[in-house]
């Protein structure tokens, strides 16, 4: 949707872009508004936007005109951007043609997403089995390698080109499969830490493969809150393994208000590299 013409919305107050020793990223719905228009709001004061692909339908998509005005809007303003790609797709589903239906969708996202050079697509392999045990989890895993192998040679992508998300199920669970295909991960600390999983060993299995980080408040059991929701130790513990992150950070949240209070949050982290 355009945004109301009609509508004043608020303006972040300060520049953060080149402020952070990685990039830093924000979703493309802050402002109630469309891509372009969030774009065009946002992108004086961050590195890149994480463009929010998460419908599969061609009617959900930006148009071929969105994308290259997103394009001109990035290239003006020396800005980069990252894909999330689809969420509702399965590329494990049982049936092998919905797995190959899933496989088209998330091409066509690809595609559309092209000429923006994204730094990275951000892919979520959902686990929708009731059954925890080891076999299962490992048909699991052989469903997403063989359409994740398909997906790679549709799309003639690179396997780093594609960072898989950390959600609700241990994140461990695809560690033989990113590493058979070589694919990228993105670390989404507030999952890990919503859902009880283990930051330290995370981060110790995929830190040398991580290009992309979610980063969002984290309390009592809600997540994608502002930074300044997130209690003060889970600050620290995410802070000692961003010491040395190169990558894009995204500080995943969705309105304004929430970023507004984590951005001063995330400078407090950052107070040496942020003057």
């Amino acid at each position: 949707m355009n945004a109301d013409s009609t509508r004043v919305f608020p303006n972040l107050s300060e520049s953060f872009k080149r402020r952070f020793p990685f990039r830093l990223s924000v979703p493309s719905f802050i402002y109630p508004a469309g891509y372009a228009d969030n774009v065009r709001m946002l992108a004086s004061f961050v590195d890149e936007i994480e463009l929010l692909l998460l419908e599969s339908g061609d009617d959900r998509l930006p148009s071929e005109s969105e994308i290259e005005e997103l394009a001109a809007l990035g290239t003006a303003n020396d800005l980069t951007y990252n894909i999330h790609l689809p969420t509702d797709l399965d590329l494990s589903a049982p049936n092998r043609a919905d797995r190959r239906w899933a496989l088209e969708r998330l091409c066509n996202a690809i595609e559309r997403a092209h000429p923006l050079a994204p730094t990275t697509y951000t892919l979520h392999l959902p686990y929708h089995e009731t059954d925890h045990q080891k076999p299962t989890i490992g048909r699991w895993a052989m469903r997403n390698a063989e359409s994740l192998t398909d997906l790679l040679t549709m799309s003639r992508l690179s396997p780093r080109q594609i960072s898989i998300e950390t959600l609700d199920y241990p994140p461990d669970w695809f560690e033989s499969l990113v590493n058979q295909i070589d694919l990228a991960v993105c670390i989404d600390m507030g999952h890990v830490l919503r859902f009880g999983h283990d930051l330290e060993k995370t981060w110790g299995i995929y830190g040398d493969r991580t290009t992309m980080v979610h980063l969002h408040g984290v309390c009592g059991g809600r997540d994608h809150l502002g930074l300044d929701q997130m209690p003060k130790m889970a600050i620290k513990t995410v802070r000692n393994y961003l010491n040395s992150y190169t990558g894009a950070l995204s500080l995943e949240v969705f309105s304004f208000d929430r970023l507004n209070a984590s951005l001063p949050c995330l400078a407090q982290m950052f107070p040496l590299l942020t003057l």
